[in-house]
């Protein structure tokens, strides 16, 4: 191998590894800036949904993304037994929420499938 090669060689590398660290540095950038924006998605849809029970109801059963027990909705949610029931008994009738092995989970609209924590399980 000769110097002229070897110092082809060497510039090779060097702009290969240049390459991966930009593509890198631009996949970082890529990954902080999608993360923003889930995130003032998922607040404002939290504070959306905070207008009304049936929303809030929902937006607690689609954060948490798998099935909840009505006693632990109860929990959440602070309305009474026969309220819940009223807004789980709507929210089924209109598709929002589904049963479970008798538990509720919420039925993600299109749109907000893209917004959910990659390892959360999509309902």
């Amino acid at each position: 191998m000769t110097v002229t090669e070897s110092s082809l060689n060497e510039l090779e590398l060097l702009s290969n590894k240049s390459l991966v660290a930009e593509a890198l540095q631009l996949f970082i950038n890529t990954y902080i800036e999608l993360s923003r924006r889930r995130e003032v998605t998922k607040d404002f849809l939290r504070d959306l949904c905070s207008f009304s029970v049936e929303a809030q109801v929902w937006y607690i059963l689609w954060e948490s993304g798998g099935s909840q027990r009505f006693t632990d909705i109860l929990l959440l949610v602070g309305c009474s037994r026969s309220k819940l029931s009223d807004v789980l008994r709507e929210l089924l009738r209109v598709g929002l929420v589904r049963m479970v092995e008798k538990r509720y989970q919420a039925v993600s609209p299109a749109w907000l499938v893209c917004i959910r924590e990659p390892n959360k399980q999509k309902p």
